[in-house]
């Protein structure tokens, strides 16, 4: 019943038959003593309304089932205490590893948990100071597709609204849109930051589109920002594109289903659940040695949302 090496196939089957007639369920808790592993991974993530998260953690899930884990997750709402509880938590039950993308990456006690943390930890695309294998999303190159597919299309001011929140891609997303444009000949102008990435932007979406010289072209986090920002424009009585172009940081079923459809800037997730199993699963078996740091591009999926500027 433990897979224990050495016993004949025959034997092994006539136990497993015995165990099912007498309805024998293994104990769990001691099998996790014995072989010092929980067969349990969990995931800390700060929003589970974000599309990746969610397509991410799905995918993951069924991966490492395939090797025999069971995934578990928590989502924080960008709450700093849920976050320090999640980690602990993760602790005291024995996690084989974790994968993590906080929403506090620079907090003091956020990062003391992580260091002394007793098992194998994956970063996501954050910024923590501590030795951990980590795999981070190329948001420059990113904001050089979307700026660069508009520009393309003779759209000198192009509107960014996502959030600035103090994580890694919060802060850098500005940055590269700010580059993407003087890169391209074009001045950064107005912009919509919401507080956090579901946070609406109905009324300021509005206000930025009302103006005389209003912009002919957005750039719009993915998350309920899209959904806030697409009514908008309704209200607006702007169509897209033939009032306006759109493109979608990030993919989801709302920018493939739209009509219509909806450019977007989308990451592989096959690569990016296979990375992520890769690293946790060689540091469980003791097969890693150096920290791995890798990169990870966007690919933008071209539809319908984009149109030469007119203006």
């Amino acid at each position: 019943m433990n897979e224990a090496p050495g016993v004949m196939e025959q034997t092994r089957e006539a136990v497993q038959r015995a165990a099912r007639e007498l309805g024998y369920q293994p104990n769990a808790a001691a099998r996790a003593l014995r072989s010092r592993s929980s067969r349990l991974i969990g995931c800390l993530f700060s929003d589970l309304e974000n599309p990746l998260y969610t397509r991410l953690f799905n995918s993951l899930q069924d991966r490492l089932a395939d090797e025999g884990f069971v995934t578990l997750i928590t989502a924080s709402a960008g709450k700093l205490d849920r976050e320090k509880q999640a980690i602990s938590i993760f602790a005291e039950r024995g996690m084989d590893a974790i994968v993590i993308a906080p929403g506090h990456q620079q907090d003091p006690e956020i990062v003391q948990l992580l260091e002394k943390f007793p098992a194998p930890i994956f970063v996501l695309d954050r910024d923590i100071p501590i030795q951990a294998d980590r795999l981070v999303f190329d948001h420059f190159a990113a904001m050089d597709l979307a700026v660069g597919h508009l520009a393309k299309l003779g759209h000198r001011s192009i509107l960014p609204v996502f959030s600035h929140q103090n994580t890694r891609p919060g802060l850098m997303r500005h940055a590269a849109f700010d580059a993407a444009m003087r890169g391209a000949g074009l001045t950064p102008g107005a912009r919509v930051e919401p507080e956090t990435p579901n946070t609406p932007v109905f009324r300021e979406v509005q206000a930025a589109l009302s103006c005389d010289d209003r912009p002919t072209a957005m750039i719009v986090q993915g998350t309920h920002v899209l959904p806030s920002t697409l009514n908008a424009l309704a209200n607006l009585r702007l169509r897209v594109p033939e009032d306006i172009s759109l493109i979608a940081v990030g993919d989801s079923a709302l920018a493939e289903e739209h009509v219509p459809p909806i450019t977007a800037l989308r990451l592989d997730r096959s690569a990016l659940v296979e990375e992520i199993t890769a690293r946790v699963l060689a540091r469980i078996r003791g097969q890693a040695t150096e920290v791995s740091e890798k990169v990870l591009g966007y690919q933008l999926m071209e539809r319908a949302s984009c149109r030469r500027s007119i203006a």
